[in-house]
């Protein structure tokens, strides 16, 4: 065991030429042996070898590390806690599965150990923060908590989650919130980077996002609705019917899945018509969603057939896409993230994708791709109000839909679960 106090004094006074005042001599400074015991006191002779401008110094470390052995002492001991494997000199003493820590804020030693322990050495020891109270209870009973750096950031366990960091103003807008008892529950995940330059922490049930120009903003999950369609022009001619029926097809995927939905079949629709409608494509955290959407006239086909065989298209894209992006090991809001820049290429380009080779026997008005980014799925859920456009509310509109003569927009809500 080596003490940081010895390392750091040895080699300036037992080089040739030691500075004025001092006295040279191969003695290395060993606090345990040096200290009178019970007392921050030196006997003239220790004090000599020491000099005068680092006197004061270690005087004040050592009486931090004496709070230090008495909260050991306090603890238990040896017997408790077992032999150190570390000692700074005045800011920590090192177990093997704990550590005491001196925090100068509150004048104090305080104590870690166990999973909060290990997760604060993982996050960067002394480097993630010094611990301002002991390992505590949650006041529900279920977890376990420290504080650090004056109660800036914090390190939650519970048997359920592990144990996860939280700092800055995530943890403030979580504290504001509630801590534990919130609806958010203990943190799942450590403060990550997030979509667009942001930061996240999950929850059991939901998360904080943040970003430079927005703060915090706690969010459940998000819930994505198809909400209807208006029709600015019908189609030229269909089988000899005076109005149009269509219907879309939503292709739909995040960095994790893809899947597909379809609305109903609507009768009788005419130029300037509308049909608002509540279908829900998407529940979950706001990780990024691609939605495609291909309008359909129809006249003798399946629905139902076709929607499978755009989902094979597009999870067929998808999945390779997941696989050459490395997605597959990534969990947690740090997807998002890492998908943001690829998010578009995970679905196909329909146009494309939809051909003749398809044995359609409706016809195919038109089709869009649209990107809702991680990011525009927490401002849209928590902070953007509904536009409506006659009976249809909404938060995001597709492109226009044209073709055989028609054209159409389809429109989305995006609110909290």
């Amino acid at each position: 065991m080596r003490d940081a106090v010895g390392e750091a004094i040895a080699p300036r006074h037992s080089q040739e030429g030691a500075m004025p005042g001092k006295i040279k001599t191969d003695h290395t400074f060993d606090p345990e042996r040096d200290r009178i015991t019970g007392a921050d006191r030196f006997t003239p002779s220790v004090k000599q070898r020491i000099g005068a401008d680092h006197f004061p110094v270690l005087t004040d470390l050592l009486a931090k590390d004496a709070k230090i052995k008495a909260k050991f002492d306090a603890l238990g001991g040896e017997a408790a806690l077992g032999k150190r494997v570390e000692t700074l000199i005045g800011s920590m003493w090192r177990f093997s599965a704990s550590a005491i820590v001196y925090d100068a804020g509150t004048d104090a030693a305080y104590e870690m150990h166990g999973a909060i322990y290990e997760r604060w050495q993982e996050a960067g020891g002394l480097g993630y923060g010094v611990p301002c109270t002991d390992e505590l209870p949650t006041p529900d009973g279920v977890g376990r908590f420290n504080h650090f750096n004056n109660s800036t950031a914090s390190i939650y366990w519970t048997p359920q989650t592990g144990a996860h960091t939280i700092y800055g103003d995530i943890r403030a807008r979580w504290s504001a919130l509630g801590w534990e008892k919130s609806y958010l529950g203990y943190p799942v995940s450590d403060e990550v980077a997030f979509a667009d330059g942001g930061r996240a922490n999950e929850f059991q049930h939901g998360g904080i996002y943040w970003w430079p120009d927005t703060g915090a903003i706690d969010l459940r999950d998000v819930v994505v609705h198809y909400t209807g369609m208006h029709c600015f022009g019908e189609t030229d001619w269909d089988q000899s019917s005076s109005a149009d029926e269509p219907y879309a097809i939503f292709a739909l995927s995040t960095p994790r899945q893809a899947w597909g939905v379809n609305s109903q079949v609507y009768g009788d629709v005419d130029a300037k018509e509308q049909r608002p409608d509540l279908l829900e494509l998407y529940r979950g955290r706001p990780y990024g969603l691609n939605i495609g959407v291909v309008l359909m006239e129809h006249d003798f086909g399946d629905p139902n057939k076709y929607r499978q065989q755009i989902v094979d298209t597009c999870m067929a894209v998808h999945s390779a896409g997941v696989v050459a992006l490395g997605f597959i090991p990534i969990v947690g809001p740090f997807i998002a993230a890492a998908a943001a820049p690829s998010l578009g290429a995970l679905m196909p380009a329909l146009g494309g994708a939809i051909n003749d080779a398809f044995d359609w026997g409706d016809d195919r008005i038109g089709t869009a791709n649209i990107t809702v980014s991680a990011r525009d799925m927490v401002l849209l859920a928590a902070r953007t109000q509904n536009s409506t456009f006659g009976a249809i509310g909404y938060k995001i509109e597709s492109p226009l839909l044209a073709g055989l003569g028609a054209s159409y927009k389809v429109y989305f809500g995006v609110v909290p679960a």
